[in-house]
């Protein structure tokens, strides 16, 4: 993430400020493929994710999420999230992101069903690398009550096709699986 916002920040010294910052009024929509590493094999999976935020200030945002995946063998996980975010400038083409929010997960195979309340608490960095990309990455915490608390890490690009639309890849590291997206997002 260091590397990251010095990207950010080099690139924004030598290129062209864009007309306005970044923005965190948007609606995404994302298809995933997904592997799961469990009990020495392998299980492949797909799904679909939405997510949005709303600024509320100059520097607070609501945001939110669903994420659904179905593996073989007709496993299932469903992830709901909401909460607050804090971005403030490092440079006129990069922002440091705080978010916190409450996450809830169900996770279901065809033998068993477990649901897991708790909340999540996230550090990024986005940045214009150029004027129409944007390379973001995230570390995440989950805390659950009833199960083991988790980590995950998303690296992403997003490339504009104007200044309210844009697509690109990510990848996204939680424990044992790896998730590969590519998504598009709408910003109002």
């Amino acid at each position: 993430l260091i590397a990251l916002a010095l990207t950010g920040l080099s690139a924004g010294a030598i290129a062209d400020h864009r007309d306005s910052d970044l923005s965190y009024d948007f609606l995404e929509y994302r298809y995933q493929e997904a592997e799961l590493d469990f009990n020495d094999f392998e299980i492949d999976g797909d799904g679909y994710q939405f997510n949005g935020a709303l600024e509320i200030s100059d520097s607070l945002h609501l945001f939110g999420g669903f994420d659904k995946l179905t593996f073989d063998d007709d496993v299932e996980l469903q992830t709901r999230v909401l909460g607050i975010g804090w971005a403030f400038d490092l440079s006129a083409r990069t922002d440091i992101v705080l978010r916190a929010g409450v996450v809830d997960a169900e996770f279901e195979d065809p033998q068993f069903r477990q649901t897991a309340a708790g909340a999540v608490f996230s550090i990024g960095v986005r940045s214009f690398v150029r004027d129409d990309i944007e390379l973001y990455g995230n570390l995440n915490r989950f805390q659950f009550d009833d199960i083991d608390d988790e980590e995950s890490t998303t690296i992403g690009l997003d490339f504009y096709f104007s200044e309210s639309f844009a697509v690109g890849p990510a990848i996204n590291w939680i424990e044992d699986t790896t998730t590969w997206s590519l998504g598009g997002k709408f910003y109002f």
